[in-house]
């Protein structure tokens, strides 16, 4: 029993990370759309905010598909069956599709409804992926 929470501590600590910066990163952007006057320079200050985030989420998700299933084993770990892992895929996924594929089309055309509400709709799949994968692993501690 105290071998399974010293192993969901890793993978607890990532999800956080992951749910921590999608979070401020989410919460902050309104924050410089507000605070920064000019448009040249909020594309900088968010074009950052999104490349940081991306980063850390991917490295983030990279880090609990590995940790799922150690090294020649034949089964994953226990935390890592189930939903989890789908959760973990589709922040993946949405981190990958909003910063290379529909942030670079917004950027160039910002008045376009249609892509601002996928750039949130993306954010908030991705929010609820960082969220219900900590949420997860949470669980899974009190069980354990």
């Amino acid at each position: 029993m105290a071998e399974g929470k010293a192993s969901i501590k890793v993978p607890l600590a990532l999800a956080s990370i992951w749910f921590l910066t999608a979070s401020l990163s989410t919460l902050s952007a309104p924050v410089l759309i507000v605070t920064v006057p000019y448009w040249h320079e909020l594309r900088i200050h968010l074009a950052q905010l999104a490349q940081w985030q991306t980063w850390i989420s991917i490295a983030a998700c990279l880090g609990l598909l590995m940790l799922s299933k150690r090294k020649h084993a034949e089964t994953q770990e226990a935390w890592g069956q189930g939903a989890l892992l789908i959760f973990v895929l589709g922040g993946l996924v949405t981190a990958i599709l909003l910063n290379y594929g529909v942030l670079p089309q917004w950027w160039v055309k910002s008045a376009s409804l249609l892509l601002m509400a996928q750039v949130l709709v993306l954010m908030v799949l991705h929010w609820l992926c960082a969220l219900l994968t900590l949420r997860s692993l949470l669980n899974f501690r009190k069980r354990a």
